[in-house]
């Protein structure tokens, strides 16, 4: 990993901005990268139309993407997932155990999720949706994972489509509110078709960082509420409503829906450091200055029986609450580089090796063989109807 220009300080704790320029080495494994995730993509892109009228092959392509990311991680930019947890004997508690799958000697080999779920999180970098979505695939339920997003990347070029065909939820205050999103629908067919149901968002609605710090720190002050110093305050209208919607609402598809409310810490990171500053798709990635380790705190609650959901003044305080556990944990990460030994948090961590499995060379080697056989039929069609016109 490179060092600073003292050579005593780790890449990963030195802002970006600060860091040496990339070697040679860097700069090749830079192109290596890039083009091995844009080969990647291209196939699961290309798998996800050969795979539109299958609904077990859109399934499979979420798997699959979820496998590319563990790829992606293993071979570029090795991290390691340590899970804590919120004491059992207190709100939100849930037992590391029944988290985690042990092998025989002791070391995790997969993660355990209720089927039916949703997972908030506080929101650092651009790069924060990766680490659940290989949380849920070593859990089994990637397939059915869901991620609400602003409307303005429904149509990035290649991703957008993608994204769509995922059928995920794009949102903005106007034109497309999460009220007339698909996020109901899905969940139905879910529901109806016995298959998992995973949908992650981050109240917060912007990345942490020196720009969005001050509208929170303004919008505390316009509402006569306590700030955040080490997190985004977050917005509840959307989480309401999704938690309401799945779970609470007459003919609610999950009436037993879990809430996961985690809280991610990246090693390197200071208290009031802003992770966009340390960490990018391109630096993680490209350069392989990833976190050596990615903290991942749990808290477990049943939406329509711990959440106030009836009241949404009560709801307001009850997440502004969350949060402002969040900022302390947060707070507590960047002066000690764990959440253990932060109030309320247990003693006791598991840690996750993000390595390829035998199933992800499986659902990747499926994607490309579909592929190369959609292209040879493709060719072969071609070549007949030129024969055909040609005689």
């Amino acid at each position: 990993m490179a060092l600073s220009s003292s050579s005593s300080r780790a890449a990963h704790t030195i802002p970006i901005s600060q860091r040496l320029p990339p070697t040679l080495v860097q700069r090749a494994h830079l192109v290596l990268f890039n083009a091995s995730f844009l080969a990647m993509i291209l196939v699961l892109h290309a798998f996800q139309l050969c795979a539109i009228p299958s609904r077990t092959g859109k399934r499979l392509a979420k798997e699959a993407f979820g496998s590319v990311l563990v790829a992606i991680v293993a071979l570029f930019g090795p991290s390691k997932l340590v899970i804590t947890v919120q004491k059992d004997d207190g709100p939100g508690g849930v037992a590391l155990e029944d988290l985690v799958v042990r092998d025989a000697r002791g070391k995790v080999v997969r993660l355990r999720l209720d089927r039916e779920a949703v997972l908030v999180s506080n929101h650092q970098m651009y790069a924060d949706w990766i680490y659940p979505w290989i949380a849920m695939s070593y859990a089994g339920v990637a397939n059915g994972l869901v991620i609400v997003l602003k409307a303005s990347l429904e149509w990035a070029p290649l991703v957008g489509f993608a994204m769509q065909l995922f059928r995920f939820c794009f949102i903005n205050n106007t034109t497309k509110p999460l009220d007339k999103s698909n996020l109901v629908p899905v969940a139905r067919e879910a529901k109806r078709r016995g298959e998992p149901y995973q949908c992650l968002l981050f109240p917060e609605g912007t990345l942490y960082s020196k720009l969005t710090r001050p509208k929170s720190k303004a919008y505390a002050e316009k509402v006569g509420i306590p700030d955040t110093t080490h997190v985004l305050l977050p917005r509840a209208t959307g989480l309401h409503h999704t938690l309401t919607a799945l779970s609470a609402a007459p003919g609610a598809p999950f009436p037993s829906l879990t809430l996961y409310d985690l809280t991610i810490g990246y090693a390197g990171v200071p208290a009031q450091g802003y992770a966009q500053d340390y960490y990018r798709l391109q630096t993680l990635f490209g350069y392989r200055v990833p976190p050596p380790t990615v903290h991942v705190h749990v808290r477990r609650a049943r939406a329509a029986h711990d959440v106030p959901l009836d009241d949404r003044a009560e709801f307001d305080t009850w997440l502004r609450r969350r949060w402002d556990d969040k900022d302390r944990l947060m707070a507590h990460f960047g002066e000690h580089g764990r959440f253990e030994g932060a109030e309320g948090v247990g003693d006791e961590r598991a840690e996750l090796d993000i390595r390829l499995r035998a199933v992800d060379f499986a659902r990747m080697g499926v994607c490309v063989a579909t592929v190369c056989v959609a292209v040879r039929a493709l060719w072969w069609t071609w070549s007949a109807v030129g024969s055909v016109k040609g005689g």
